[in-house]
Parts: structure tokens; sequence; C-alpha cells
């Protein structure tokens, strides 16, 4: 289902780019609830267009913002390119989640603008995107969240208690990427407030990209994506 590249206007007077899959035929002319892709570090790579597509193929108006725009607009970084991943990792330090955020916020106003959109907006973000997506929920007005094995969620657990919208959280049991006493306080912290649900994975991170070398488990990824899609489908 090919998608094309569409200019989002930014709160502050810019423009970055965005990846809107094609809508399916079975879906044209009806309205579903609109969902945000995040992307993971290395930019919106043909894996990140790829999940934008599956998401869409569910009947959601989707799309997936260019994250890196204030930095590099447009980059993006296959793993067997070390240079470019090493790049990507580099912008860690750089974003500015406070931004990064208020991008997200942008989105989520040009997506309620489409003709396919119900007017409902969730966010779905993976590694990087995943702490993205967290912050979406807890600041800004959307109507569910997905969480993917975020790695910066524990720097900012004291925002857990503004989330209001439906949030369900999939942590990898063997993440490389979060050490066991950040996923101890994200536990502590997270499980109890209403409206968020934790699943755990007994694998890795990066376990629903199949584009990671080692990483990708085709049937725990199908589950995460089944809960997903069952919290995101009651804003049907």
């Amino acid at each position: 289902m090919a998608g094309e590249m569409i200019l989002i206007s930014s709160h502050d007077g810019g423009e970055f780019q965005a990846y809107q899959p094609a809508r399916a035929d079975k879906f044209k002319g009806q309205r579903g609830p609109g969902v945000i892709i995040i992307q993971e570090v290395f930019g919106v790579t043909p894996w990140v267009k790829a999940i934008s597509d599956h998401f869409a193929a569910h009947g959601y108006q989707v799309l997936a913002p260019d994250m890196f725009w204030r930095i590099e607009p447009n980059f993006s970084a296959t793993f067997d390119d070390e240079e470019g991943v090493a790049k990507a990792r580099g912008f860690l330090p750089l974003i500015d989640h406070d931004l990064a955020v208020q991008d997200i916020g942008s989105s989520a106003d040009a997506l309620r603008a489409m003709d396919g959109c119900n007017g409902k907006i969730a966010v779905a973000g993976f590694c990087l995107g995943g702490t993205l997506a967290y912050l979406s929920a807890a600041r800004l007005n959307i109507d569910a969240a997905a969480v993917y094995y975020g790695t910066q969620v524990h720097e900012y657990l004291t925002e857990g208690g503004k989330i209001k919208c439906p949030t369900v959280f999939h942590m990898a049991d063997h993440d490389d990427f979060i050490d066991d006493a950040d996923v101890k306080e994200i536990f502590s912290a997270l499980i109890g407030i209403p409206n968020i649900a934790i699943w755990t994975y007994d694998t890795g991170h990066g376990f629903t990209n199949w584009d990671r070398p080692g990483a990708y488990n085709k049937g725990l990824a199908d589950k995460a994506h089944e809960r997903t899609f069952a919290t995101f489908d009651r804003l049907s």
C-alpha cells in the first residue's frame, strides 16, 4: 500500500515532513481514528513506513512525522550503515523532548483536519518514539497511546499521573537498552495508575521491527499489536 510524504506546519512557524500511508480501498470514504507513528532513533525508515502501512491497513488514518527535522531533516539510517547508525545515536542528546511533543501535537492537528479521521487521536511510538508517545499521553489532548519499549520513560515518571487516556506499554524482559533498576522504577511508579496497562514480553529490545537483525519476534510482535489495536479500536 503505497504512501507519500506530506508537509506539516509546526506550532512555531516551521514545516516538517510526515509519511502518510494510502488508505485501503475498503476504508475509503470512512472515518476512523487518527494514529501518529513515532519513529525509532533511526528516522522515518522503510520499516517505519511499513509499520505505518500496517496500522493504516487496520482502518486508521496514519501519519509518521519526521522527528529529526529540527536536527537533520529527512534523516534515515539502515542497520547495515555503521556510520548512519552512529550518527543516529548521536542525535539522542540533541533531541528537545518538549519541542518534539509539540510537533506531535501539530501532527495531531493535521490528522484531525483530514477527511479520513473521526477526530480521535492515538499515538504509537517505538524506542525513542515510545518515550515520546508516553509524553504525548501525559501532555497532549489525545485519546490513546501505545508505548513500545520506550528507552527514556524512567526519566519522566512524575508525568505518569497526568495520563488520562488509555495507554498500553509493551516492554521487553531482556532489554539491553533499559537498566533493570529503571524497569523497576517504571513498574513502581506506573502500575496501578488508572488507564495504564503494562505488558511484558520474553524477548529483547526492538522485537516488533522485522528489519532489526536478531531482534524481531513475530509472535510477540503480533500479540503486542493486537493489544494496541484493541485499545485504539475503542476510538472508532
